[in-house]
């Protein structure tokens, strides 16, 4: 007999052309041909059935702010008083006669409306405001514990445990920890500083009388009249500028010319003049300057200019 598959198609039987060999395994176990035997669900272990949890429900819309019927800004007493302005009775009826029939009917019920919701309105009103300090007892005690915890575990010690699993922790980072750091040299310092402190204030006193000093004395040229706005008007604002000489060249700003900048100042006290005129200058003008700035610091405070 020629092997299986050797066999040609055309004398192959088509109802055993499906046909699979069945051979003797050495387990009674049912083995899973869909993994092999390197995957760990080649053997099937039984497995609870995992509770899933409820989905979230989605609420569509937005839910509006709920109203604070009992703010602080208005505090709401509920007294007697409070419900008969908030919940009025009916007033009197005008007239002794009374509708019948069907008006009278509608007329009864809407009364009866109209006292169901006064007394849901009150009734409503009590039950919130118990539950209102309901909450509020169980938000501070609430609170309360959360703040009493919290001080407990920030003051409580450490345990042997964490302290002997830590020892990476510099015993610098351990004691800032605990507390603050010991600082012997306190008391020494604070006075240091309140000394500087009593030399600062006494500096910016002395500064503050100096420019008071100074705004006293250049306030003598000060412009408080009109006569004398109109004096400086005519002295400054010639008809004829070009007219005075060198020696009196007036106060117009086109004689006068700009002020002099900081550079300027420089090189005259460093005698660097690039004008002859001052780099020739006498010492006496020099002199007189430096005399009247000794005069100053003697005197604690500013002096007339020379004129």
């Amino acid at each position: 007999m020629a092997p299986r598959a050797i066999v040609p198609s055309f004398s192959r039987c088509q109802s055993c052309s499906t046909y699979t060999s069945v051979f003797r395994t050495f387990s009674t176990f049912q083995p899973n041909l869909k993994y092999g035997p390197e995957s760990p669900k080649f053997i099937e272990v039984p497995r609870p059935r995992q509770s899933r949890p409820p989905p979230n429900r989605r609420i569509k819309g937005i839910l509006p702010v709920p109203r604070d019927i009992f703010s602080r800004r208005r505090p709401t007493n509920l007294t007697p008083k409070y419900f008969a302005a908030v919940t009025p009775e009916p007033s009197a009826t005008k007239g002794d006669v009374k509708p019948r029939g069907e008006q009278g009917e509608f007329v009864a019920w809407k009364r009866r409306m109209a006292a169901l919701r006064r007394r849901n309105l009150r009734e409503g009103l009590v039950g919130l405001y118990d539950r209102k300090k309901e909450t509020d007892r169980a938000t501070a005690a609430r609170n309360a514990f959360r703040a009493a915890e919290r001080e407990r575990l920030l003051h409580e010690e450490e345990r042997e445990d964490v302290r002997l699993t830590s020892p990476t922790v510099p015993q610098s980072l351990r004691q800032l920890q605990r507390g603050p750091l010991p600082d012997p040299d306190r008391d020494q310092r604070i006075a240091a500083k309140a000394a500087m402190v009593q030399i600062k204030q006494a500096q910016r006193a002395e500064q503050r009388k100096d420019s008071l000093h100074t705004l006293y004395m250049h306030a003598r040229d000060f412009i408080t009249t009109e006569d004398q706005l109109n004096e400086a008007i005519e002295r400054i604002f010639v008809s004829h500028p070009k007219e005075f000489v060198d020696s009196d060249k007036g106060e117009n700003i086109w004689n006068t010319g700009p002020p002099d900048t900081v550079q300027e100042m420089l090189d005259r006290v460093n005698k660097a003049e690039k004008k002859a005129v001052d780099f020739h200058e006498g010492l006496a003008v020099l002199t007189d300057r430096r005399v009247k700035r000794i005069a100053e610091e003697l005197t604690g405070g500013k002096m007339d200019p020379q004129r």
